[in-house]
C-alpha cells in the first residue's frame, strides 16, 4: 500500500508540474510579441543638469529600454527594481517639452511627453489634503511633481509671498496625455479664496494673482474625471500625475512682436509678469526658429524667423477708415485688447491676385476664438472664416475680385478681449508646397512578412510635380521601394522583411520630396485624451502636436497557422 501511495503521490506531483508548465506556456504565448503598455510616468520631468529617479506603471516585461528625442536626456532602467528608471539630464538640453518612448523586443509605447525644467524639482509629500496640512514650499520658483492618487484627493501647497509680487501657478497634465481635468484655487492664511482657474488655454489650469500683502498662501489642486460623467466629485488614480510650476519671479507670456527678421539684429519686447527686462536683442540668424535664453522659469523664448520684419498693431484701428495700412506680404503681432474690440489691417491687391490670410492664437497657447473677414474699400464684407480645417484658428484663401484697397477684419467671435487675446496675423501670396503625414507613430513587421505604411500627401496652393516617398533608417533585412506620386493622395510604402531578418527595433523616418531636391519628413499627429468633453472641438493636441520620429519593430516570424482537423465521416 505504501508503494502504491508513493506512486500516486509521484504521479500527482508530475501532473501538477505538467499543468504548471502548460499554464506558464499559455501565459508566455499570450504575452509574446505584445508591445509594452505604460499608463503613467512619474515624475514626468526633471531639471536640466541633474539626475533623477522615475517610475512607470502599466503592463510590460522588464527591463524596458528608453528612446529620447535629445541625446542629452539619458534614461536607464534599474535592472534590480521593476518599473524604475534613472534619468540624467545634461546641462545643455533646451528646457521645454521633449518626447520619449519605452520599448523592448516586442514593440514600443507611443511617444510620451517629458519636460526638462529650469527650476528645482520638488515632489509631493502626503498627507497634504487638508488646508492646514499644506506642504510647505521653501523657495520659489519650484516645479512640483504630484499625483492625485485616490478619489476626492486634493493636494495643497503653502508658499510665502510679498506685496507687489505676481504669483503664477501653471499645471501640465492633460496636454501631456494625462486624462484629467484639473483645477487650482489660491487661498490666504484664513482660507479666503483669492484666485481660481479651471481651464486656461486647454483643460490644464493656469492662474496669476498680484499679492497685496506679505504672508503665507495656500494653493489647492484637484481634478474632475475625464471624460466627464454625471458625478461632480473630484477624481483620483495612480495615472493622474501632474507637473506644477510655481513662481513669484519672471514669467514670460509672449514676445512683442512675436517673430523676427532673421537678416538683421532687432529688439524684441517681452510681455509677462515680474520680468526683470522688458526687451531682449534678437541676433542675426538663418534658422527657421530662434531660441533665446531668458531669465523666466518658463523660458527659453522661441521666435519664428521671417524674411521680413514683423510689425505690431497700432491703435486705433477699429474702423475701415482707421485701419493700419500695410503692404503685401505682411506679418503683424496684435491683440484684441478689450471686449468688443475690432482690428483692421488694410492692403492693396490686383484683380485675380491670390492671397492667403493666416491667424494664429489658439495654436500659440492663447484663448482668442477669432473671426476673420475681408472687406472692400466701402466696408462691404466679402468673405469670412471662423475655424479652418477643424482647428480653432481661422484661415482664408482668397482671390481679389478687382484692383483696389481691402481690409482684413479681426474680432473675437464671442466679443471677448484682454491681455490673453493675443494673435499673429500673416497675409501672404501663397507659395506652392506639400505636406505629408502618416497615421501612427510606430509600426511592426514580422520576419518573412510585409506591412504597409500609408503616407497621405497634400498638395497645397497649386503645387505641381512628382514627389518621391521613401524611408530612412530601415534596419538590416528590411527593404522598401520608393513610391512616386504626382497629385494629392495616398502613397503606400511596402515594408518587406526577409525570412532571416533578426528581431530588432529602432527609429524610422519617412521622407517626401522632389527627385534630387530637398525633402521633408512625414509627421504623425500626437493627440491627448482626444474626447471633446463637452467643449466645442475639444482640446485634442499634445503640447507637442506632431513628430517626424517614427518607430519600427521587427518581430520573429509568425508561427504557422494550424490547419483544422479533418472531419471524420
Amino acid at each position: 500500500t505504501g508503494a502504491v501511495g508513493r506512486r500516486r503521490l509521484a504521479h500527482q506531483g508530475t501532473l501538477r508540474v505538467t499543468w504548471r508548465a502548460a499554464i506558464a506556456g499559455i501565459l508566455v504565448s499570450l504575452t509574446a510579441h505584445t508591445a509594452p503598455q505604460v499608463d503613467w510616468l512619474f515624475p514626468m520631468g526633471a531639471q536640466r543638469g541633474t539626475e533623477a529617479l522615475a517610475q512607470i506603471g502599466g503592463k510590460h516585461s522588464w527591463p524596458l529600454k528608453a528612446w529620447t528625442d535629445d541625446p542629452g536626456i539619458a534614461i536607464t532602467a534599474d535592472a534590480n527594481k521593476t518599473g524604475h528608471f534613472k534619468i540624467k539630464i545634461a546641462k545643455g538640453v533646451v528646457p521645454g517639452p521633449h518626447l520619449i518612448r519605452f520599448h523592448d523586443a516586442n514593440g514600443t509605447t507611443p511617444p510620451r511627453v517629458f519636460f526638462v525644467g529650469k527650476a528645482t524639482d520638488v515632489r509631493e509629500k502626503e498627507p497634504n489634503n487638508q488646508f492646514l496640512d499644506a506642504q510647505k514650499i521653501d523657495a520659489l520658483p519650484a516645479i512640483l511633481h504630484g499625483k492625485l492618487q485616490t478619489g476626492g484627493d486634493v493636494d495643497a501647497y503653502r508658499v510665502s509671498l510679498k506685496a507687489g509680487q505676481v504669483f503664477v501657478a501653471s499645471l501640465e497634465a492633460y496636454t501631456a496625455g494625462v486624462p484629467m481635468d484639473a483645477l487650482m484655487m489660491l487661498r490666504d492664511s484664513r482660507g479666503v479664496k483669492l484666485a481660481f482657474n479651471h481651464d486656461a488655454h486647454s483643460l490644464d489650469p493656469r492662474l496669476h494673482w498680484k499679492c497685496d500683502r506679505d504672508g503665507e498662501y495656500v494653493l489647492q489642486v484637484a481634478a474632475f474625471k475625464f471624460p466627464a460623467n454625471s458625478t461632480s466629485s473630484f477624481t483620483g488614480g495612480a495615472n493622474l500625475v501632474y507637473r506644477l510650476t510655481l513662481t513669484n519671479g519672471p514669467w514670460l507670456r509672449h514676445a512683442w512682436p512675436a517673430a523676427v527678421n532673421g537678416g538683421t539684429k532687432s529688439r524684441v519686447g517681452l510681455v509677462g509678469w515680474n520680468l526683470k527686462n522688458d526687451s531682449v536683442t534678437a541676433p542675426i540668424t538663418k534658422d527657421g526658429e530662434l531660441v533665446l535664453p531668458v531669465t523666466a522659469v518658463n523660458g527659453p523664448l522661441r521666435l519664428p524667423v521671417l524674411p521680413r520684419a514683423e510689425v505690431t498693431e497700432r491703435e486705433p484701428n477699429d474702423t475701415n477708415a482707421t485701419a493700419n495700412e500695410f503692404g503685401l506680404p505682411m506679418s503683424v503681432s496684435a491683440r484684441i485688447d478689450r471686449p468688443g474690440d475690432v482690428d483692421r489691417f488694410a492692403f492693396t491687391a490686383k484683380k485675380g491676385e491670390r492671397c492667403r490670410i493666416d491667424l494664429d492664437s489658439f495654436s500659440l497657447g492663447f484663448i482668442l476664438d477669432a473671426h476673420l473677414a475681408i472687406e472692400d474699400a466701402a466696408g462691404k464684407q466679402l468673405t469670412t472664416n471662423d475655424d479652418a480645417n477643424k482647428q480653432r484658428d481661422p484661415l482664408l484663401n482668397w482671390t481679389a475680385p478687382a484692383d483696389g484697397r481691402y481690409c482684413v477684419k479681426v474680432r473675437s467671435l464671442l466679443g471677448k478681449g484682454g491681455a490673453d487675446f493675443f494673435y499673429r496675423l500673416q497675409l501672404s501670396r501663397p507659395a506652392p508646397s506639400f505636406h505629408a503625414t502618416v497615421p501612427a507613430p510606430q509600426f511592426t513587421l514580422n520576419a518573412g512578412a510585409t506591412n504597409e505604411v500609408k503616407v497621405t500627401v497634400n498638395y497645397r496652393d497649386s503645387y505641381k510635380g512628382k514627389l518621391i516617398v521613401r524611408t530612412e533608417g530601415l534596419p538590416k533585412g528590411v527593404t522598401t521601394a520608393p513610391v512616386e506620386i504626382e497629385k494629392q493622395g495616398t502613397a503606400t510604402l511596402k515594408l518587406i522583411a526577409a525570412k532571416d531578418a533578426q528581431p530588432q527595433a529602432g527609429p524610422l523616418r519617412v521622407i517626401v520630396g522632389p527627385m534630387g531636391k530637398s525633402a521633408k519628413a512625414a509627421t504623425t499627429s500626437l493627440t491627448s485624451a482626444g474626447t471633446a468633453n463637452g467643449v466645442p472641438q475639444g482640446f485634442p493636441d499634445y503640447i507637442i502636436r506632431e513628430t517626424p520620429h517614427l518607430w519600427l519593430t521587427v518581430l520573429p516570424p509568425k508561427p504557422p497557422e494550424k490547419k483544422p482537423a479533418a472531419k471524420k465521416n
